[in-house]
């Protein structure tokens, strides 16, 4: 294995570290989190505790609203509503996926964008594009963080960036432009996908497909992010693996992501980073 692993637990330990001394430094404020949970999947509400426990060893305050299935949706806007008016709440997470019948765009785009703490909300989403964010999506700058680890130049390096969700694959290619890359955007319709790769210097797969990015997509030297999370049985055991075959992209990369504990820890890590500005901004 030749590649330099991206250590993203470490990273993102430091960063929690630097976020809590200013959070003690401040006296002035306690940031506070909502937590929505509207989902009936166990992995979410592992994400949620993890949150919760995070935010309390930085010194953020948290609160978890727990939905359980067939919750009707009002009830959900309702909440989201009284969040808004809070003055004593900074910021706002609805927790992803929702129970199947709700529609995520239409909840999420009732919170105020002020406390809009993963800026997904169209109006956070569109300054993105246009490029004045208030606030930017936690795992897109998990990412950007990671690629900064092992270059801080990014300028004319060609960027591949797998998957176009709205909340990894869009941001993270605008944000990569904002680093002034060439940034190809590619999708489960896109053509020749292996042959585009291999012309980047850099690669973020966020396509949720185990092991599906094998060395024949990488070139040499090039960084590699892996942001997927699949869930697979090997040896009659579950097993967390990434979009990467891992061992064999490392041996052709010169940076690479794991998973667990790249993305992941990061992007946790800038939930509470995003909480603070969140509070810091809303009481100036």
């Amino acid at each position: 294995m030749t590649a330099i692993v991206i250590d993203g637990k470490k990273i993102s330990q430091e960063l929690c570290e630097s976020i809590a001394k200013k959070i003690k430094e401040s006296r002035k404020i306690i940031p506070s989190i909502a937590l929505i949970n509207a989902s009936a999947d166990p992995a979410s509400e592992i994400y949620v505790a993890k949150k919760v426990r995070l935010a309390e060893s930085v010194g953020i305050k948290s609160s978890v609203y727990k939905f359980e299935g067939g919750t009707d949706a009002n009830k959900i806007a309702d909440l989201i509503r009284k969040l808004n008016s809070d003055a004593g709440v900074h910021a706002i997470l609805l927790q992803s996926p929702l129970e199947r019948g709700l529609n995520f765009r239409n909840l999420v785009d009732l919170i105020d964008p002020r406390k809009d703490v993963d800026g997904l909300t169209t109006i956070n989403q569109g300054k993105l594009f246009t490029g004045e964010p208030d606030i930017v999506p936690c795992t897109p700058l998990g990412i950007m963080h990671l690629i900064r680890s092992v270059r801080q130049n990014m300028t004319g390096a060609h960027a591949v960036v797998l998957g176009r969700s709205s909340i990894v694959g869009k941001p993270t290619s605008q944000l990569l432009l904002n680093e002034n890359c060439t940034v190809t955007l590619l999708h489960s319709r896109s053509q020749n996908t292996a042959e585009i790769c291999r012309t980047a210097d850099i690669v973020v797969s966020a396509v949720g497909r185990p092991r599906y990015v094998t060395r024949d997509f990488i070139k040499p030297r090039a960084i590699v992010i892996d942001v997927g999370i699949n869930r697979i049985e090997i040896d009659g055991a579950k097993k967390i693996v990434g979009d990467l075959d891992f061992d064999a992209v490392a041996e052709v990369a010169a940076a690479i992501s794991p998973v667990p504990n790249g993305v992941g820890p990061m992007t946790v890590a800038y939930l509470m980073y995003n909480t603070l500005q969140l509070a810091q901004a809303n009481t100036a």
